[in-house]
């Protein structure tokens, strides 16, 4: 017995389990599903993360500002 015909509700729960999986603590990136002839067959996930910029302190610079 193929996969498909075993117990289509059950893969649709899997299917959607996947992509809430793939959505879970995702906070920069995308989640990308393809679709082939109306299924869905892949489940990307591409995560970016982000760090902050350092601030200095104000009047302190990498250059030197002062000149002769």
């Amino acid at each position: 017995m193929n996969r498909q015909t075993a117990n289509p509700a059950n893969e649709g729960t899997h299917t959607l389990r996947s992509i809430i999986d793939a959505l879970d603590d995702l906070e920069f990136g995308a989640v990308e599903i393809t679709v082939h002839q109306g299924r869905i067959v892949q489940i990307e996930r591409r995560e970016k993360l982000r760090f902050e910029k350092e601030r200095r302190p104000s009047g302190t610079t990498s250059e030197s500002t002062t000149r002769d």
